[in-house]
């Protein structure tokens, strides 16, 4: 048996090899050897405390799922416990993604120049500062419809050409989207977020680069998916640069 309590910014589950408590920087994985004790700490709130006397605080999403996440875990404890709980229990850091922060540092940049164009508008032309500020609403939705419409395309291209498609299982939130956990043929393991709500999944990852999947969908579903977003956003972005930059046509 597996459950999964889903609270603000953490999420823990347990299973056969322990319980797993994901945080936004780093997870934290407990055998169940390590556990003494397993307590609702307040109604809202789970509290794990180890044989070596730490204790890890998990806040529940409700009173209900945090009773029920205890009930269900106690139980499992064996009668034989683990003395040195830091030996056996795994505290992994997530990764920086550097990529987003290339991407924040150009948008930075982005803001500051369209911010020396308003004004330059607002000095040389007056009243068409306007077209400037409303297009940039247009404009800034377009490319973002076009980003995402081009990124599925070129992703779900790459997958139907050499993805390998394998059984995901939910184990957290992120928001309100499911985060699943996935093995590859190497015997890795993956996550995937997505709006799905369902237990478990079937998604397709590229072995060349194994951080890239897409859940399975109905082919007709996401071929519609991807021209809404395609062709909607490129009608944005035309109207939004004419009246963005048309000062200068």
């Amino acid at each position: 048996m597996s459950q999964i309590l889903n609270g603000r910014g953490v999420s823990a589950r347990f299973d056969s090899d322990g319980v797993h408590i994901q945080r936004s920087d780093h997870q934290v994985d407990i055998p169940l050897s390590a556990i003494q004790d397993v307590r609702a700490a307040q109604a809202r709130s789970v509290e794990i405390l180890l044989t070596d006397g730490t204790a890890h605080r998990v806040e529940g999403g409700n009173p209900t799922a945090t009773a029920a996440f205890v009930a269900a875990l106690v139980p499992l404890l064996p009668a034989e416990r683990v003395p040195g709980a830091g030996a056996v229990v795994t505290d992994t850091e997530s990764s920086h993604d550097w990529g987003l922060y290339a991407i924040m540092a150009l948008g930075a940049v982005l803001a500051l120049a369209y911010l020396g164009y308003a004004g330059w508008v607002a000095f040389a032309h007056g009243s068409r500062v306007l077209g400037v500020v409303l297009g940039l609403v247009p404009l800034l939705g377009g490319l973002t419809m076009l980003g995402a419409g081009l990124t599925e395309t070129v992703r779900r291209a790459v997958l139907s050409r050499r993805g390998i498609t394998v059984l995901a299982e939910a184990i957290g939130k992120d928001g309100k989207k499911t985060v699943y956990g996935y093995t590859d043929a190497d015997g890795a393991t993956h996550r995937y977020t997505c709006k799905r709500t369902l237990q478990r999944i079937q998604l397709a990852y590229d072995p060349a680069r194994r951080v890239q999947a897409a859940h399975a969908d109905w082919l007709p579903f996401v071929v519609g998916r991807v021209f809404v977003k395609v062709v909607g956003g490129a009608f944005w972005v035309v109207i939004g640069a004419v009246m963005v930059f048309g000062v200068l046509w």
